[in-house]
């Protein structure tokens, strides 16, 4: 059974401010799928106006990291701006994995704006254990 409780913006944003996925306000929110196959962890990225190079991934610990880096163009004058959305900038997100992974195996594909990242789960090993045998 579900409660309603009071909205409290600012202290959402503090109990925010401590997750482990937290982004900045300021920084560019690109949307995020993280999903599992049978064999991989997989995690798909928008990362629109953004090129190959500009992208760097990395992986420690159980979280993987992206990083990307944009070129600020400087505002032109001239444009009487009516409305301005688009944020262009530097971002950084990190991702914490649910399962362990091999992350020497790991993939990443960059098409159409769109970053995929296939991380191998590493498999579980079963724990028989050895039997004892009575006397």
């Amino acid at each position: 059974m579900a409660f309603l409780r009071k909205w409290e913006p600012f202290r959402e944003l503090i109990e925010r401010f401590f997750e482990e996925d937290f982004d900045f306000p300021f920084s560019p929110r690109l949307a995020t799928d993280v999903y599992e196959t049978d064999k991989d962890i997989v995690v798909e990225m928008n990362v629109p106006g953004y090129k190959k190079e500009d992208i760097k991934i990395s992986f420690q610990d159980g979280y993987l990291k992206i990083e990307g880096k944009a070129n600020e163009e400087k505002e032109e004058k001239e444009k009487n701006y009516w409305r301005k959305e688009i944020r262009r900038g530097s971002f950084v997100r990190v991702i914490p994995l649910p399962k362990e992974v091999d992350s020497k195996k790991a993939k990443a594909t960059f098409k159409d704006g769109i970053l995929t990242i296939s991380l191998p789960k590493v498999e579980e090993e079963k724990e028989t254990g050895e039997e004892i045998k009575i006397e």
